[in-house]
């Protein structure tokens, strides 16, 4: 039996049944021969038809079935040219599907603009678009991509010219004979220009010109037609709107942006740098490791020369860990130096002869693109981590082609996440459990691979309502630590679904929260840790501030915390030194429970508090358990009395208090709230002069700005201009449901609306025409697949309602070019007719195209230009 068959043999005895497949590391564990060797028989196995291989990093293979197929779980994902791409299926997907449509689109394809900075891999990608459509078919395999640089002739642009277009003897000095140009050579192939903003607006206009008719005529010569076929292929690092003629950019359909470097997802930097250093390892034919702590800094510090710089810069770094190696020796790069020996599980290393590496780094570990968000929104619906853990898996799986296997949790970012999670544990006393880390992990990888858009976000916190306060701090708490441990880019999708992922772990929000302020560097960390830990739950929370920092800042801090959080049972604030009168007054205006300040923390007032915490001891008897037993100083505010009322005020007389308390009426969610309308100069007085009777009031709605002290206050500005979800959080919790919130707010726009409008409107009536034009506002919500913020909903009510008015006396504006207008405009132009269809009829009124683009201007901050 040859070598070949013996391994053929011991592949089939361990793998026959596993569907996973298995790669070239896999098998050196079991066979005594090197990997080098062993790729080598794997590679002779699938010739034989024996094996199947699936490309990817690393290889996977697969045991043939009987009809020659492989033994897999899940189908390749697509594979031609583009796939090499980091990013075809991540931050480059929607880039690459415009890329593949211009190349397949019928009768010769489209032209298209790559836009981006220097060094983001414009040429690269022009590269990959020529291949694509060689793989295609669409051009001949022979056909070579020509390519020139614009900036090469900018000083001389009738040479550029020539160099286009070609000449004819006599068309200038020199010109001998005649000669092609580029389109000529280029013909039935692709043309890339780059640096297509360095050309003069005179060829700008002989090439649109080329490109309409479908010929040109040589430098000298006006009166022979040269016919040509060419897809075009332009590159630029500037602003089109502003160095190409409309004329010419008009005639570019596809316009392609290329993010910067450090604008990639972290997954995407990474591999960016493994492929680089594994292509300096095949150049050297050396095996490279490379240190994760110069992994690190090469893809979190900024290169302005984007990928072009990184790629020298690491060529740099191999060549001077080259030149100070021995021979056949292993090359170590290093930040610190390129001989010190690393630990072998801080390390990378890159093989010259294979295409994988030892150790599975992040961007092995994870997906090219997540999209399914209906995965979160289950997930925040119902809190199954199981669930999630393995929707999760079977993403990664079906996009990277890599089956679920123990090496998923292991690598660059699963250590990071680990060390993450062992402070946080740490830190609260809560124990997370490897499901836990699991879904965080699984988690960051989304958030680091996609930028969920606000529409999404705001679907996701409005599911997580129901979510415990607790679990929303422990979130915080894991976002901050994953900021310092793995990234600091913005992870604003890990706060919906890492509360969902503790909501099940913490108890309910009606215990009392602590929270530990102290002075040092880790003093109020180390302080509420040890409490944590030894109370088994996350019931201190700490900050450390600096010894320099004022009371003023330490309040400041305390407010931004208390205005994220709803705290109903209670509040405790230690601190270790500091004016404790200050933060006492200050902080009982944001609360509406009770609250207790005790200054001189120390770690045995700390554990005793979270123990009595824990075991649900009043605040009082934690007072007198306090008293005597250190020596402090405290403050005690016993929160808002029980009570159930909302008081109503307006400035402008009683008219308008009853009419807003109409509105709240209908949205409120229980029905022993009572509403009270007062005079506005009553309700000042009583926030003067006697509080007492205000006591048991939930929310004050005011018409204009009051400081009403410890109550809660809100004013019809602050109503219009919140976001919904914030009302919810700071003024409405348990009173109004969070899909009643939002109707509720509509109804108070129309209603001002209707009382301004009501003053500025001449003839028509006010309450008719804003029922009218509330239809159109619907329309675009419709169409926008979004709810308008109310700020939106006021300009437009009162926008519309004074446009028909002056359309009707023929005063509206007209004074815009359509030939000027930008597709999104077009787009919105042309919806125009159909949304006004009623109104046009009506009031027997035109829409001019300046009067839409009013419209469209007011919009446009609040809509997706597509």
């Amino acid at each position: 039996m040859t070598a070949k068959e013996k391994i053929y043999q011991n592949i089939v005895a361990r793998y026959a049944h596993h569907h996973a497949g298995f790669t070239a590391q896999d098998c050196a564990q079991f066979l005594v021969v090197n990997r080098s060797v062993i790729s080598h028989y794997l590679n002779r196995l699938c010739e034989d038809g024996k094996l199947c291989k699936h490309p990817g990093r690393p290889v996977r293979f697969y045991i043939a079935a009987a009809d020659g197929c492989a033994v897999t779980a899940m189908p390749p994902r697509r594979q031609d040219v583009f796939s090499k791409l980091i990013g075809d299926e991540g931050s480059l997907r929607e880039q690459v599907a415009l890329c593949r449509s211009a190349v397949d689109y019928p009768s010769g394809g489209l032209p298209l603009l790559l836009v981006g900075e220097s060094g983001v891999g414009k040429s690269f990608v022009a590269g990959i678009i020529h291949r694509y459509a060689q793989e295609r078919g669409v051009i001949k395999p022979d056909k070579a991509l020509i390519e020139l640089n614009c900036a090469d002739y900018a000083n001389n642009p009738e040479l550029l010219s020539a160099m286009l277009f070609g000449y004819i003897k006599g068309a200038f000095t020199g010109a001998d004979r005649e000669k092609n140009g580029l389109l000529d050579e280029a013909h039935d192939g692709f043309l890339f220009l780059d640096e297509v903003h360095r050309l003069s607006a005179e060829n700008q206009e002989k090439l649109f010109l080329f490109m309409d008719k479908g010929y040109f005529h040589r430098l000298g010569d006006n009166r022979v037609k040269h016919p040509a076929h060419i897809r075009f292929i332009f590159a630029t690092t500037e602003n089109t709107d502003h160095v190409l003629l409309n004329t010419f950019r008009r005639r570019i359909p596809i316009k392609v942006e290329l993010p910067n470097f450090a604008s990639r997802p972290l997954t995407e930097r990474v591999a960016l740098v493994e492929d680089f250093f594994l292509r300096e390892a095949q150049c050297l034919e050396q095996n490279i490791t490379l240190s994760t702590a110069l992994l690190n800094q090469l893809v979190t510090s900024p290169i302005r020369g984007n990928i072009g710089e990184l790629k020298n810069q690491i060529k740099v770094l191999c060549a001077t860990a080259w030149s100070e190696s021995a021979p056949g020796q292993t090359l170590i790069v290093n930040s610190a130096s390129p001989c010190e020996p690393l630990s072998r599980d801080d390390t990378t290393t890159f093989h010259w002869q294979t295409e994988g590496r030892t150790g599975l780094t992040v961007s092995a570990l994870l997906p090219k693109a997540m999209t399914d968000d209906v995965i979160f929104q289950e997930f925040c619906h119902s809190g199954n981590v199981l669930l999630l853990i393995r929707k999760l898996e079977h993403r990664l799986s079906a996009i990277s082609g890599i089956l679920p296997h123990p090496q998923w949790y292991a690598g660059y970012l699963w250590q990071k996440v680990t060390y993450a999670v062992d402070e946080l544990e740490e830190l609260s006393g809560q124990e997370i459990g490897q499901d836990g880390r699991k879904a965080i992990y699984l988690c960051l990888n989304y958030a680091l691979h996609q930028q969920s858009d606000a529409a999404t976000l705001e679907q996701l916190n409005d599911i997580t309502d129901y979510v415990a306060q607790k679990a929303r701090m422990l979130a915080q708490e894991t976002i901050r630590l994953l900021h310092q441990h793995v990234t600091e880019q913005p992870l604003p999708l890990l706060m919906p679904l890492l509360g969902t992922v503790f909501t099940r772990q913490v108890g309910d929000d009606d215990v009392i929260q602590g929270i530990i302020v102290a002075h040092g560097r880790a003093t109020a960390t180390s302080i509420a840790g040890i409490a944590n830990k030894l109370s088994g739950g996350f019931y201190l929370k700490a900050f450390d501030m600096p010894y320099s920092v004022s009371t003023r800042a330490i309040i400041d801090r305390l407010i931004d915390h208390l205005n994220n959080f709803t705290t109903r049972g209670g509040l405790i604030i230690l601190v270790d030194m500091g004016s404790l009168k200050e933060i006492y007054q200050e902080i009982k205006l944001h609360l509406h429970c009770e609250l207790l300040v005790v200054n001189n923390v120390s770690t045995a007032m700390a554990l005793d508090i979270a123990g009595k915490i824990q075991h649900r001891v009043p605040m009082k008897a934690i007072i007198e358990g306090l008293q005597g037993a250190y020596e402090i100083e405290a403050r005690y505010y016993q929160g808002l009395l029980p009570g159930n009322k909302i008081i109503i005020s307006c400035i402008s007389g009683e008219g308008i208090a009853k009419k807003l308390k109409d509105i709240v009426q209908r949205y409120l969610a229980g029905e022993n709230i009572e509403i009270i309308t007062l005079e506005y100069d009553d309700l000042k007085w009583k926030i003067a002069h006697d509080a007492q009777a205000l006591n048991g009031t939930r929310l004050i709605i005011t018409t204009t700005d009051l400081e009403a002290g410890y109550l809660p206050s809100l004013s019809v500005h602050q109503l219009v201009k919140e976001k919904a979800s914030v009302l919810r959080q700071k003024y409405f919790t348990d009173l109004v449901s969070p899909t009643a919130l939002e109707p509720m707010i509509d109804e108070v726009v129309k209603l001002f609306t209707v009382e301004g409008v009501a003053g500025r409107l001449n003839f028509l009536n006010p309450s008719v025409v804003i029922d009218e034009v509330e239809a159109v506002i619907k329309q675009y919500e419709s169409f926008y697949k979004r709810h308008f913020e109310s700020y939106l909903r006021m300009n437009l009510f009162m926008h519309i309602a004074l446009m028909i008015e002056r359309l009707m006396v023929n005063a509206g504006m007209d004074n815009r070019d359509q030939a000027t207008l930008t597709e999104p405009q077009h787009q919105f132009v042309a919806l125009q007719p159909t949304f006004y269809q009623a109104l046009v009829r009506k009031y027997h009124i035109a829409l001019p195209l300046t009067e839409m683009l009013m419209v469209y201007e007011i919009m446009e901050p609040w809509i997706d230009p597509d």
